[in-house]
């Protein structure tokens, strides 16, 4: 009887334990990207979106990045690089700007949090936030700096389940960003 009582709890310990295990390690690599002026980790097993797959899912959009990563259409990292005029001063400004037009676009968006960091030595803007696409909700880190006198915005995204999963994963990438030059 003792054993019994003993074993019961022993079970719950262990069903919990495993249960509270964090997910899989992602390995990321590092990769240069936009003709070598942005380096950055990115998953491993990420490839490049083909042009088809690009001029499918951004056929009705009005912008298309300028590379997509993704690990077949579970998660994507993608790199817009703009014609945009930016530098370190305009980041705070451009945070401003994009912060208020995405939680007016999206009024039933959930934020985490949103800001201006210093990586690497650069002034770095970002948006994280859970918002509806297509039906259903889709988890985003935007971040985004100047490169070359540009603006460079890069959107980590994934459905609303990922979203543990992957959450500290995108911002492992937003916080190795390193523009060359």
């Amino acid at each position: 009887m003792k054993k019994a009582l003993l074993t019961a709890p022993v079970i719950c310990l262990m069903l919990l334990l495993m249960a509270a295990r964090p997910f899989a390690e992602v390995e990321l690599v590092k990769k240069r990207v936009l003709s070598e002026r942005v380096e950055i980790l990115i998953p491993k097993g990420f490839e490049v979106m083909s042009e088809q797959q690009m001029d499918f899912n951004y056929a009705k959009s009005q912008s298309r990045p300028s590379v997509i990563y993704t690990n077949s259409n579970e998660a994507s990292i993608s790199f817009s690089y703009t014609d945009n005029t930016a530098d370190q001063d305009m980041i705070g400004m451009y945070q401003d700007n994009f912060y208020k037009i995405y939680a007016k676009q999206f009024k039933e968006a959930k934020w985490f949090n949103h800001g201006v960091k210093e990586i690497n030595g650069r002034q770095v803007g970002y948006l994280e936030l859970m918002k509806p696409e297509l039906g259903h909700e889709v988890y985003q880190l935007i971040f985004f700096t100047d490169v070359e006198g540009k603006l460079l915005m890069c959107t980590f995204t994934c459905a609303d389940r990922q979203k543990p999963e992957w959450e500290n994963v995108a911002k492992q990438i937003m916080g190795s960003f390193k523009a060359n030059g």
